[in-house]
C-alpha cells in the first residue's frame, strides 16, 4: 500500500487511480489507512463481491508455509476506462511493473 500511496503521482499522471478493496470492515480500513497516510479509498467488501466480479477472488486460496490457506492474498487488478481486466497478478504488487503496464496502456489508447 505503502507503494501505491508513493506513485499516486504517477498513477494520476497515467490517468490512473488506486483503490484499494479490502474484506476488513469499514472501521478496520479506516485504522489502516490512517496508520499508513494512505490519500486514496479503501473499500470494505467483505462478502467479496467486487474481487468476484473482476476475477480477482479465488476460491482456492494458495496455502501459507504453515499449511493454512491465505484468503487475504493480494492482488493488483488493473480495470480499464471500459471496465474490462487487463492485468491481474497474485502476490505483492510491482509499482515498475503496474507502471509500465500503465504506460503501455496509455500508448495503446494514443493509437485509437
Amino acid at each position: 500500500m505503502d507503494g501505491h500511496q508513493r506513485d499516486l503521482y504517477l498513477y494520476e499522471r497515467l490517468n490512473a487511480r488506486v483503490l484499494g478493496v479490502s474484506m476488513d470492515d469499514v472501521v478496520t480500513n479506516k485504522y489502516f489507512a490512517k496508520e499508513l497516510w494512505l490519500e486514496f479509498p479503501l473499500l470494505s467488501n467483505p462478502l467479496a463481491w467486487i474481487g468476484k466480479a473482476y476475477g480477482a477472488y479465488v476460491d482456492k486460496p494458495p496455502f501459507l508455509p504453515d499449511g493454512t490457506p491465505n484468503w487475504f492474498g493480494r492482488r493488483t487488478v488493473v480495470i480499464d476506462k471500459k471496465g474490462i481486466v487487463r492485468y491481474i497478478k497474485n502476490g505483492s504488487p510491482d509499482n515498475k511493473e503496474i507502471l509500465q503496464f500503465l504506460v503501455n496502456l496509455e500508448k495503446e489508447a494514443m493509437k485509437k
